[in-house]
C-alpha cells in the first residue's frame, strides 16, 4: 500500500475521530445525549456547561436557546464511540508489527509514523484526557497537560456530587423531621377528633334526656286524662245501671203510682240519656332525632324504577325517577314480573346487604305507598301480601282527616300534618326497617328487626287511583346529590 494510500487511510480515521468527539471536551463521547436541536454532547460535559452559564439554557455548539434542560441518551452514537477507540488500539498494533517485519523503506515508516501520530497521538491522549490537538507541542507537555486537565474535570465533578449530596442530605433531614412533625399533627387532629365527638355525644345525650322527659310529661298529662276520662264514664255507666234498674222495676209493677215514678225519674235521668260516651284522644310529639338526616343521607342509594314491573295504568318518567296513575291502560305485555291489578312498580334495584336510604316526594297527595318489599313479592291479583313479604308506609288523607299505616301487621296513627316526603332506610344485616318525615327531621316508624335470611329486597311504590281527580300528582325519588 502506497504512502498515499496510507494517508487516504489517515484521513478516513481522523474524519470518523471528529464524528465520534464531543464538541466540548473533544475526547470520544462517554454517555453521550442529544439535544433538541440534535447536537451531541458527553452528559456530564453538557451538565457542567449549563452549570456554568446562566438561563436561558442554549446549545453550547450552535447557542440555540432551548426550551428545558430537555435531551435524550444516545446509546447508539455511544457504541461508535466504543468502536472508534478500538480501531485506534487495533491501527496503532498494525503498524507497529509492519515496522518489525521490514515491510516498507525507513522514508515510508517514517512517513507512516508521522500519519499515525497525526492522527492516534491526539486520540491516545484523549482517552485519558480534555485537551484540544496541537501540532508542534512536546508530547510529554501534552501528557502532563492532560493529566492536569483531566484532575480539574475529576475535581469538579467531585465537588457536584458533594453538592448533590449535601442538597440530598438537606432534604433527607427535613424529611425526618416532617416524619416527626407528621406524627405531632396527625395525633392533635386525633384530639381534636375524640374531643369533637365527645362534644356531640354529650350534645346527643342531652337531646336524648329532653325528648325522653318530653315524652313522660306527656304521658303523664295522657295518662291523667284516661284517668279522669274512666272516673267520668264509670259514674256514667253507674247512674245508667241505677236507670236500667228503675225502668225494670216499673216493668214488674202495673200500678199507676209507678209509672208516675217512672215518669219522674225519665225527668231526672234526662241529662243522662243526652249524653255520648267518647273516647279520649291522647298524643304524641314527633320523634325528632337530632342530626338524623346528615348521619343517613351517608347511605344515599340511587334508586330508579322499574318498567318491567309497572302496572299498565303507571306513566314513568324518562329518567324513571317518578310515576304517576294514568286515565288509561297502556298496551303493555303481561309479563310474570308486572303487577296486573294493584297501581305498583318496583325500584330497580335489588338489596342482598349494606345500608342503603332514599327520599320519595309525595306532595300532596290524598293516598300514596312507598316501602320494601321481598322480590318474590307476589305480582298478581290485589290480595293482602303475607307476613313479612312488604313492608310499607300508607299514607291517606279523607276530609281534613289525615293518618298514616304501616303494614305488616297493618296499624295506624293520626297525624297533625300530612307528610310530604318520606326517607326509607334499610339496614339489611341488622334486619331494620324505617320511614322518617324528612321536613321535621323525625321518626315515623321502625319495624322491630327481621332476619331476611339471605333475600332479595326490592323499593316499591304506589301513587294509588286518582280519587275522583284529588289524587293525580305523581310520586317521585328524590336526588339526594345536593343539599335539598
Amino acid at each position: 500500500m502506497s504512502t498515499a494510500e496510507k494517508m487516504s487511510t489517515a484521513d478516513l480515521m481522523e474524519n470518523l475521530r471528529e464524528e465520534l468527539t464531543c464538541f466540548i471536551c473533544l475526547d470520544y463521547f462517554n454517555s453521550p445525549v442529544t439535544t433538541e436541536c440534535g447536537h451531541s454532547f458527553c452528559l456530564m460535559c453538557l451538565l457542567k456547561s449549563w452549570e456554568e452559564h446562566n438561563t436561558p439554557l442554549s446549545c453550547p455548539e450552535c447557542w440555540r436557546t432551548l426550551d428545558g434542560p430537555h435531551f435524550q441518551p444516545n446509546e447508539r452514537l455511544g457504541r461508535l464511540a466504543s468502536i472508534g477507540r478500538q480501531l485506534r488500539s487495533q491501527a496503532s498494533q498494525n503498524e507497529d508489527e509492519q515496522g518489525n517485519f521490514g515491510r516498507v523503506g525507513a522514508a515510508a515508516a517514517a512517513a507512516v509514523a508521522a500519519a499515525t501520530t497525526k492522527v492516534f497521538s491526539d486520540d491516545e491522549q484523549s482517552t485519558n484526557s480534555f485537551s484540544i490537538p496541537c501540532h508542534g507541542i512536546n508530547r510529554v507537555y501534552l501528557s502532563s497537560e492532560a493529566e492536569e486537565q483531566h484532575k480539574e474535570k475529576l475535581h469538579e465533578i467531585l465537588n457536584l456530587l458533594r453538592k448533590k449530596r449535601k442538597e440530598a442530605q438537606v432534604i433527607l433531614t427535613h424529611e425526618k423531621e416532617r416524619v416527626i412533625l407528621c406524627k405531632e399533627e396527625t395525633e392533635t387532629c386525633k384530639q381534636v377528633v375524640v374531643s369533637e365527638y365527645m362534644k356531640m355525644q354529650q350534645f346527643l345525650r342531652e337531646e336524648e334526656q329532653l325528648q325522653l322527659q318530653l315524652l313522660e310529661k306527656e304521658e303523664r298529662e295522657n295518662v291523667k286524662k284516661l284517668r279522669d276520662s274512666e272516673i267520668q264514664l264509670t259514674q256514667q255507666i253507674r247512674s245508667l245501671s241505677k236507670m236500667i234498674g228503675q225502668i225494670e222495676s216499673a216493668f214488674q209493677n202495673s200500678t199507676i203510682e209507678s209509672f208516675e215514678e217512672v215518669r219522674i225519674a225519665l225527668e231526672r235521668s234526662e241529662s243522662l240519656l243526652l249524653q255520648c260516651p267518647e273516647a279520649t284522644t291522647t298524643e304524641l310529639s314527633l320523634c325528632r332525632v337530632t342530626g338524623m338526616r346528615e348521619m343517613l343521607r351517608k347511605f344515599s342509594s340511587e334508586i330508579t324504577l322499574d318498567p318491567a314491573t309497572a302496572n299498565a295504568y303507571l306513566i314513568l318518567s324518562e329518567d324513571l325517577k317518578s310515576v304517576r296513575y294514568g286515565t288509561t291502560r297502556q298496551q303493555l305485555p303481561d309479563n310474570p314480573e308486572r303487577f296486573d291489578q294493584s297501581a305498583t312498580v318496583l325500584g330497580a334495584q335489588i338489596f342482598s346487604t349494606g345500608r342503603h336510604y332514599w327520599e320519595v316526594e309525595v306532595g300532596n297527595k290524598t293516598e300514596w305507598e312507598v316501602g320494601i318489599c321481598k322480590d318474590s313479592v307476589s305480582r298478581k291479583g290485589n290480595l293482602p301480601k303475607p307476613p313479612g313479604d312488604l313492608f310499607s308506609l300508607i299514607g291517606l288523607k279523607i276530609g281534613d282527616d289525615y293518618s298514616l299505616w304501616v303494614s305488616s301487621p297493618l296499624k295506624g296513627q293520626h297525624v297533625k300534618e300530612p307528610v310530604h316526603r318520606v326517607g326509607v332506610f334499610l339496614d339489611y344485616e341488622r334486619g331494620h326497617i324505617a320511614f322518617y318525615n324528612v321536613t321535621d327531621e323525625s321518626l315515623i316508624y321502625s319495624f322491630p328487626p327481621v332476619s331476611f335470611q339471605n333475600l332479595g329486597l326490592r323499593p316499591i311504590f304506589s301513587p294509588c287511583l286518582p280519587n275522583e281527580g284529588t289524587n293525580t300528582d305523581p310520586l317521585t325519588i328524590c336526588s339526594l346529590n345536593s343539599h335539598a
